[in-house]
Formats: structure tokens, C-alpha cells, sequence
């Protein structure tokens, strides 16, 4: 005879952990979408319209910052260099969640389950850095006035951003 509530004790402690893995996946999914969607709005601006002129966003930033020409080319080269590796990480990121996805079907042992969560977690990590880092870099590019000026335009734009989403 099947004891019924031992089996459904078994059942919660192997999907409950899953579910938690689920959970965290998404939320680190979303992170790492809302850090895609910032990149690609940064990128946006850096691209230039088929009459060649940059987009708006980044002549309003410019004219904000008072940026010299110099420094436009060098947050720009900055911007590219950082580009090139948060899509190299990102695709890395899709591999590794369907590697997990994969394993999490299958029979693999939780050992595997817990390499590929900390591949998962080193692979977020370099993407933090990356960020990081290009901010630094842009930072050092820009004077003191401009560094003000621009950590008073973040706090605008995070602003109208939450706005968006309560509204939503």
C-alpha cells in the first residue's frame, strides 16, 4: 500500500526547490532584462539615423553634459567596447539557461544542478562587473560638473521609468 501522505511529502521537497530555482531564474531573468533594455536605450542613442545625425536622446544628453567632442568619441568607443562583451556574456546566458533547462528535465544528480546554478550566477556576475565597469570608464571621461549633471539626469530618468511602470 502506498502511504499517500509520505508521497506527497516526497513530492513537495523535490518540486519546491525547483520552484524556488524557477522563481529566482525569473527575477534574475528580469534583472537582467531591465540591464538589456537600459544598454539598449544607451545604445539607441549612440546610433545614428539614416541621415547620419545621432538619435536625439543622445544630442539632448550632450547638450546637457556640455560634452566635448573628444569625449563624445571616447564614451562612444567606451559604449561599443561594452556592447561587444554584454552581447557575448548575454548569448552566453541563453546557452547556460538551456543547458540548466536541460539538465532539470533529465536524471543529472544535484551536483550538476548546483555547477550549472554557479556557471548561472558567475556568468550575472561578469554582466554586473561589465556594467560596472563601463560606467567607470564614462565616468572618467566626464569633469566633476559633468558627473553631477549627470547622476541628477539618472535619478530623472529612474524616476519617470518607475512612473511608467505604476502606471502600467
Amino acid at each position: 500500500m502506498i502511504n499517500w501522505k509520505s508521497l506527497v511529502i516526497a513530492i513537495a521537497l523535490v518540486t519546491l526547490p525547483l520552484g524556488a530555482y524557477a522563481v529566482q531564474s525569473h527575477q534574475e531573468t528580469g534583472n537582467e532584462l531591465n540591464s538589456i533594455q537600459e544598454s539598449t536605450n544607451m545604445r539607441h542613442f549612440a546610433q545614428r539615423n539614416e541621415h547620419g545625425k545621432r538619435g536625439r536622446g543622445l544630442d539632448k544628453l550632450m547638450q546637457q553634459l556640455d560634452l566635448t567632442p573628444e569625449q563624445s568619441q571616447q564614451i562612444e568607443a567606451i559604449q561599443e567596447d561594452s556592447r561587444e562583451i554584454a552581447e557575448d556574456l548575454k548569448e552566453q546566458m541563453r546557452s547556460q539557461r538551456e543547458e540548466m533547462k536541460s539538465l532539470m528535465a533529465s536524471d543529472a544528480d544535484a551536483g550538476e544542478l548546483r555547477t550549472q546554478h554557479q556557471e548561472a550566477q558567475s556568468l550575472h556576475q561578469q554582466a554586473s562587473n561589465n556594467r560596472f565597469e563601463t560606467m567607470l570608464s564614462i565616468r572618467e571621461v566626464l569633469t566633476p560638473e559633468q558627473r553631477a549633471e549627470m547622476a541628477e539626469l539618472v535619478e530623472q530618468h529612474r524616476g519617470k521609468r518607475s512612473d511608467k511602470r505604476n502606471e502600467g
